[in-house]
């Protein structure tokens, strides 16, 4: 099974369309709506995780701020 897996993240890594996707999220990334996205994300993330661990987190990410 673990073969198997690393076959297809093998045939995945190769895939032009997935390389071309991939360029493209790298450049999303690096502009300002990227990155103004990604923290939008992260502190959605946050709070979920805060939430769901009663403000306790998860190695420190989602902790409670006191």
């Amino acid at each position: 099974m673990l073969d198997e897996l690393k076959d297809k993240a093998a045939d995945l890594m190769n895939n032009e369309t997935v390389k071309n996707v991939a360029d493209k999220a790298k450049e999303f990334v690096n502009t300002e709506k990227g990155r103004e996205t990604l923290e939008a994300a992260k502190e959605k993330v946050e709070d979920f995780v805060e939430e769901k661990t009663g403000g306790k987190g998860i190695f420190g990410f989602g902790k409670k701020d006191e």
